[in-house]
């Protein structure tokens, strides 16, 4: 029902951290019009992509209105985005149709807390509208969940100067005191695919093994991300 879709890094200057990881060798496609964009997309022909985004502290004010329209899930997800700091902030879980309802029935059956199911949209930089929508998870430190995009938005070809070729582990680290809430959530993926699950002092992503490229790049410029090369084993996955 559920895979893993994509990982979240917040950055404090998204136009600064495009310009970092196209230098680094990477493609990478801003989620709007360039001028105003407040995110952007690092894709891989499989598996998981990254986003960078770009939030104000000031939404952390949002919060309770957020949570009064959408949910005590949705707001304390807002406030996390929001707080200070670069680095990996969220993960998402993605279904494989472009709603979320049956999900949300069946999350709210199996005891994870959840907001109501929001509605997303962007537009490209061609002008193209993109749909989506979205439920957050409680609490805020769980991953949360994603419907397709409509239209789909995975290019056919992706080709990274550098040699990266796709994302092969996503280490999430679950805190114990997490881990009953994170084993309802997780009762609904189709399969652990990159997810490694370990067991970690504070519940969120840990790192990101990335085939091809992560040994050459300069740590200085990835604005709190944290990379690592995959395996020998694992670089042809």
């Amino acid at each position: 029902m559920l895979s893993c879709s994509h990982v979240l890094c917040k950055v404090d200057d998204i136009r600064a951290t495009v310009e970092d990881y196209r230098e680094l060798g990477f493609t990478v496609e801003w989620g709007s019009a360039p001028e105003r964009a407040h995110n952007a997309l690092l894709w891989f022909e499989q598996g998981p992509f990254i986003e960078f985004f770009q939030l104000p502290p000031a939404f952390r004010l949002l919060k309770w209105p957020m949570s009064l329209i959408n949910g005590v899930a949705a707001g304390d997800r807002l406030a996390r985005w929001a707080r200070p700091g670069e680095g990996w902030r969220d993960l998402a879980l993605e279904t494989d149709t472009t709603e979320l309802r049956g999900v949300h029935r069946a999350l709210r059956a199996g005891g994870s807390a959840v907001s109501r199911v929001m509605k997303g949209r962007r537009t490209r930089p061609d002008g193209n509208r993109v749909h989506y929508r979205f439920l957050a998870t409680r609490p805020a430190r769980l991953p949360f969940v994603v419907s397709a995009y409509d239209p789909p938005q995975r290019p056919s070809e992706v080709r990274h100067p550098n040699g990266a070729t796709h994302i092969s582990v996503v280490r999430l680290g679950i805190a114990d005191h997490d881990r009953a809430a994170f084993d309802a959530l997780a009762g609904h993926l189709t399969e652990a695919g990159p997810l490694l699950i370990e067991q970690a002092p504070h519940t969120g992503v840990l790192g990101v093994e990335l085939a091809g490229a992560g040994d050459h790049l300069d740590p200085g410029r990835l604005h709190g991300a944290t990379f690592v090369t995959a395996p020998a084993e694992r670089s042809g996955r």
